[in-house]
């Protein structure tokens, strides 16, 4: 990373938050309802504090042609920015390939997403891993190193995910983020968790919300890695679900 990136990231205002909450907006919701359509997502971010008051916006730009044709399985880049509306100064940027659908045992093309700075310069990335059973991800730095590894709950020896880990019938679906080679229960140091977003959004589109729990004592480049993980979690496992 650069100089000037590093310097920005210690200003981020990332560093003052333990967590975040991703409110995705029902932006493009009646277009997806009636044509079938994906509309460009949308997110406003807050803290789990104060969920009221975004402190970041984040919006998709991909046009309408490959939204149609590849659907969730679309390259996009995500722009964040700071503020709770459009125009705000620039935060960072999500680039996410095409790739090949989730699949165990893949050798190649796996699902990623590109973190970095508002100029460019590479922050890590997350990647799809060589999974079976329970899909996986890895959480990597800018030296490629891996910082963590996310995916659901499990049970049965990993091959399958334990549905009833933050308890039954609450609408919630954690996915839990671990320190590399550990993936027991109680070795998560933070989660992404999809919540209920309401009787509306939940029936008639594909807006989800999203607690982030950063682990402890971590800096903002890893917080926006993390930011990261969570869009691409939303769009794998939740935009093709109506």
């Amino acid at each position: 990373m650069s100089a000037v990136a590093s310097h920005s990231m210690q200003r981020d205002i990332l560093n003052h938050h333990p967590n975040l909450f991703v409110k995705q907006t029902r932006k493009g919701w009646l277009m997806e309802l009636c044509l079938g359509c994906d509309a460009n997502t949308e997110f406003k971010i807050a803290t789990m504090e104060n969920m009221q008051h975004n402190i970041l916006y984040a919006s998709e730009n991909t046009s309408c042609c490959i939204r149609l044709i590849c659907g969730p399985l679309r390259p996009f880049t995500i722009t964040v920015s700071e503020g709770g509306e459009r125009g705000g100064p620039v935060h960072s940027l999500h680039d996410r390939p095409f790739a090949c659908p989730l699949a165990c045992c893949k050798c190649c093309c796996f699902q990623e997403i590109d973190v970095k700075t508002p100029t460019g310069a590479p922050l890590g990335k997350v990647v799809e891993n060589n999974w079976c059973g329970v899909p996986s991800f890895r959480v990597v730095d800018a030296n490629q190193t891996v910082q963590y590894n996310i995916h659901q709950p499990t049970c049965c020896g990993g091959f399958c995910v334990d549905c009833c880990s933050d308890g039954c019938c609450n609408c919630r679906v954690p996915f839990n983020i671990y320190p590399p080679g550990k993936a027991g229960k109680g070795d998560q140091v933070g989660e992404v968790v999809k919540v209920w977003s309401g009787m509306g959004k939940e029936l008639f589109t594909d807006a989800d919300n999203f607690e982030l729990r950063f682990p402890t004592n971590i800096d903002a480049p890893t917080k926006t890695r993390l930011l990261s993980a969570t869009f691409l979690i939303n769009q794998l496992f939740f935009e093709d679900k109506k």
